[in-house]
């Protein structure tokens, strides 16, 4: 229940609403056009106005979507949400044409709770709201949460970015906020998502998008088409035309309109394609695994359609990472059961997240004695001080091949898995996660151990080489707190990549900077 009451400021009034159930009493904080906020109290006020939202609908849940407008520096200039003027009208809809439509707003940030439409997604006459932030000349737009819509999904952000215009995402406990408020409309869009049952969707802005011209629908693995036909538990057999309009509707092949022959698009080869990896070399998945015997590294390569990929690779996963070692102690076997789902969480969230635009750099996995480090290609949408102290919120590099592998459940719905990357670290009992960027890659490394220890970065290796001339490999141990065989591994790794030279052999070797 909801009781509305209104506050009268000097320039306008606004409303505030008192949410009343049986377990909270919430009073809205009050905001005031021309008061400078911060992002995140703007965020807060956009999540505010969403719980106004008015219902289109009797037949079917509205998505509830606030907006609000402002200036750079943070200074109110106008919010609006769903139905506020006319039953159906969109929020930023109504913001930027009904409130502002004469005016200049070039420069300006808006904030939303739901991706703003994306062309096409409402009907041949009407613009998509991403269309009119664009027409606007908006500067940045924060988005709450991705909308799930077969129709819009990922295609918002996506004209946007197209045109410039810079992203940003509401903070994860407010995007929880707006994922509760919008349960049912969530669910009944995943569930139209998963059929498709819309008229033809648009073909989207990116590379993946498009049609390749020299595949057809015989390139498609029927393995993989099967995988995704069962996890999604649909009706229609492989060969039927039903079948068929499911996966051009997904946009995982497009038909010319002039020959009207079919063709995959980049996306549906990526997660069905026989031989994906001949267009799309970059979508190996390679591990490297070192073990305590000395020798040369395994090397394996996973490759194949991406949607076959997930359990291939827990099936290696469950052989080289148990879940269960010791049935009689029940807590080290919840260890390594978490243990197991983080590592494959981490892995599986690259495959997903991962820029494919960027050639020549796969997905690593680089399994050592006292560590193991996931490189996905790609820099974050977020800033990775988000990523690093585990407040992230839920975004998706490539959203299309996140709703896939969301609805055959390879992945959780909030994507990220922040909360078993905190948990981890304190219940191995060792380091925390690490995450750091340097170009091209995104660096996630999981502890083994509770010995293992932070590895120290080349330039602290070098200053600590340079200040002592030559150093052992007890030396780097004794400074650095590893065991002399990881220091003597990390010695050589630099020497290979030109960092260090040496000199002596076995324990007598000793290193020293390369002139």
């Amino acid at each position: 229940m909801a009781t509305v009451m209104c506050f009268r400021h000097s320039n306008r009034m606004i409303r505030k609403t008192l949410y009343i159930d049986d377990h909270y009493f919430m009073a809205k904080k009050e905001y005031k056009i021309g008061n400078k906020y911060t992002v995140r109290q703007l965020m807060e006020l956009t999540v505010q106005l969403m719980h106004d939202s008015i219902p289109e609908h009797i037949d079917r849940a509205d998505p509830k979507v606030g907006a609000v407008l402002a200036k750079e520096d943070g200074t109110l200039i106008n919010t609006a949400y769903r139905g506020e003027l006319r039953q159906g009208d969109h929020a930023e809809f109504t913001l930027l044409e009904r409130k502002h439509r004469p005016d200049l707003l070039e420069g300006m940030v808006i904030y939303a709770t739901l991706e703003p439409c994306a062309p096409g997604a409402r009907s041949i006459t009407k613009l998509g709201c991403a269309e009119r932030i664009v027409n606007a000349r908006i500067k940045k737009a924060y988005i709450g949460i991705e909308d799930p819509d077969p129709k819009v999904k990922g295609n918002g952000i996506a004209h946007l970015q197209r045109h410039h215009i810079e992203i940003g995402f509401f903070d994860r406990d407010l995007q929880e906020q707006i994922f509760a408020a919008n349960e049912q409309f969530l669910k009944e869009a995943e569930e139209r998502a998963k059929l498709a049952e819309t008229e033809d969707l648009e073909q989207g802005f990116s590379e993946l998008d498009k049609s390749l011209d020299h595949f057809d629908l015989k390139d498609f693995s029927s393995e993989a088409l099967e995988k995704f036909r069962e996890k999604l538990q649909i009706g229609y057999v492989l060969d039927s035309n039903d079948f068929k309009s499911v996966l051009r509707k997904w946009n995982f092949f497009r038909v010319d309109d002039k020959t009207k022959t079919a063709h995959p698009t980049g996306l549906g080869i990526l997660l069905f394609g026989n031989h994906p990896q001949i267009t799309y070399p970059q979508s190996l998945v390679k591990f490297t695994v070192k073990t305590q015997q000395e020798g040369r590294p395994i090397i394996l390569d996973f490759d194949g359609p991406l949607v076959l990929m997930p359990e291939k690779i827990e099936s290696y996963l469950e052989i080289n990472f148990p879940k269960t070692i010791d049935r009689s102690s029940f807590a080290r076997k919840e260890i390594k059961e978490i243990y197991f789902e983080v590592l494959r969480e981490v892995i599986i969230n690259a495959i997903v997240h991962r820029d494919y635009k960027i050639e020549q750099a796969n997905i690593n996995v680089k399994i050592d004695v006292d560590k193991i480090v996931v490189e996905s290609p790609g820099k974050p949408l977020i800033p990775i001080e988000k990523l690093q102290n585990y407040t992230a919120p839920t975004y998706s590099v490539n959203p299309k091949i996140a709703n896939v592998f969301y609805q055959m459940k390879f992945i959780e719905k909030r994507n990220l898995g922040m909360e078993e990357l905190q948990e981890y670290a304190g219940r191995m009992g060792v380091n925390k996660p690490t995450i750091k960027y340097d170009e091209p890659y995104l660096y996630v490394t999981l502890w083994r151990n509770a010995e293992a220890k932070l590895s120290p970065t080349t330039d602290e290796i070098k200053a600590f080489v340079e200040s002592k001339g030559k150093i052992s490999s007890v030396d780097y141990a004794t400074r650095f707190g590893s065991s002399t065989k990881t220091a003597a591994r990390n010695l050589s790794a630099l020497v290979d990549e030109g960092v260090l030279d040496r000199e002596g052999e076995n324990r007598w070797t000793t290193y020293f900077l390369k002139k």
